[in-house]
């Protein structure tokens, strides 16, 4: 069953090796010989495990979207749980045809994922790239505060009896991360929490199916249920879609692999493991609560102490990995604007990096207090970017750099079916997540 799902994914339009070379997926033979001669050149200390590179896709992909699971299947019914299959098969393609992509030419392989669409659509393709990742970059780590201003409020709450108010806690978090942020210039400084941040992703994803079942378990008034609501399936689908992102960061993963011939088979398992994860959580979260069920699901989990240690990590989590994420914006920012050593002194550069990185603190912080949705948030940032970074623009650079002509009709059905569901996720999932934003926002201010 694995070999066939690989197959599937994993057919060359141009390839005309046996199907008995399993050890080659994605490329035809042109293509593979290049493939492997650079892969000759790369240095044998920075060659990772094929295990290596499941555990650095499946710590990416994992992360604080699973919160939201539950509240999917609220909005959009049990057949949500569906849409967390779609959306992984969807995923599972696109992954694989983003490295095909870097190969498109025969001759030498892309770097990034910039670069595949700038060959696909010029200067264009290369900057609605980037505008889509940096916007994803500042979403989330606006989604961040909230989230960790909300547990500390919580737990401040539950534990000291002290309710200091969102909006305080939001300006904390931030005085936290200003630190790391501006005075580490680089990623190098501050990219050393992957492995306590799936711990935490992984130990909240635990106490949330315990705690889920036990409630169900043990409640005398069970909730409402629905099968469907087609209304609320665009919102659903966008922010399951939120939990499928980190392509943009996959010919990196891939780079680094030793056997970079086995990115479909690793990048198929790493999918896979996250979307049992993901289904567990929904399933459980939606069972024990219905159409109570919010997002995050913490709000409504029973305390005790596997909620209060769940929490306690998660805010490590967020709070470590907000300088990662608003540092890799402001890196590629800065060099924009000249703020760099080739431009200014040591002292200069350092000041003008501090007063633009604390403009970027107080920006998020700003939208967090102003706006602190964290569901609505998370389904906007699904609908806006991800749709459209993890399943149209993919296919669209793959149609465009291997010539739809050229494909069968059922790679081409499948093709269009997939930018579909995407434009549905992005045009009505951004539309009905801005219309809940709004209502939410109103109903915060009274």
């Amino acid at each position: 069953m694995a070999e066939e799902h690989d197959s599937f994914y994993s057919d060359s339009i141009y390839s005309t090796r046996s199907s008995s070379d399993s050890e080659a997926p994605l490329l035809g033979d042109e293509e593979l010989l290049v493939y492997e001669l650079q892969n000759k050149d790369r240095p044998n200390n920075t060659k990772g495990t094929s295990f290596g590179a499941y555990i650095n896709i499946t710590c990416l992909m994992a992360g604080i979207g699973v919160l939201g699971l539950p509240e999917t299947l609220n909005k959009g019914g049990w057949i949500a749980l569906g849409l967390i299959i779609v959306s992984m098969l969807i995923a599972l393609y696109t992954s694989i045809i983003i490295i095909k992509c870097l190969y498109h030419n025969g001759k030498s392989r892309l770097s990034t994922y910039g670069e595949i669409g700038q060959d696909a659509f010029g200067t264009f393709g290369k900057y609605l790239v980037e505008f889509f990742h940096n916007v994803t970059l500042i979403g989330v780590s606006v989604l961040y505060f909230i989230l960790a201003a909300e547990n500390l409020n919580e737990l401040a709450s539950h534990h000291y009896d002290t309710d200091l108010g969102i909006k305080i806690w939001t300006c904390i978090c931030a005085a936290f991360v200003s630190v790391p942020f501006i005075f580490a210039k680089t990623l190098k400084e501050v990219a050393i929490i992957s492995i306590f941040g799936a711990f935490a992703t992984l130990f909240c994803i635990i106490a949330n199916v315990i705690l889920s079942f036990e409630h169900w378990r043990d409640s005398t008034d069970p909730p409402s249920y629905k099968i469907l609501d087609l209304s609320g399936i665009p919102t659903s689908l966008a922010t399951i879609s939120f939990s499928y992102g980190g392509n943009n960061v996959f010919p990196h993963i891939e780079e680094s692999m030793q056997k970079p011939r086995h990115w479909n088979r690793v990048v198929t398992a790493a999918i896979c493991t996250c979307a049992i994860m993901y289904f567990l959580v929904a399933f459980f979260g939606y069972l024990a609560y219905g159409d109570t069920t919010v997002n995050p699901i913490l709000k409504v989990l029973p305390e005790g102490l596997l909620l209060t240690s769940a929490s306690i990590l998660i805010v490590i989590h967020v709070l470590f990995t907000i300088p990662i994420l608003m540092t890799s914006f402001a890196m590629e920012a800065e060099k924009f604007l000249n703020i760099t050593r080739e431009h200014h002194s040591k002292i200069v550069e350092f000041l003008l990096r501090t007063v633009f990185r604390l403009f970027l603190i107080l920006l998020s912080v700003g939208i967090a207090i102003l706006v602190p949705c964290f569901g609505d948030i998370m389904a906007l940032l699904g609908a806006l970017t991800t749709c459209l970074f993890v399943f149209v623009l993919p296919v669209l650079f793959y149609l465009k750099l291997f010539g739809w002509e050229r494909m069968s009709y059922l790679t081409l059905i499948w093709n269009v079916f997939v930018i579909i569901v995407g434009l549905i996720g992005f045009v009505i999932g951004s539309i009905s997540a801005l219309n809940n934003l709004f209502e939410d926002f109103i109903v915060t201010k009274k």
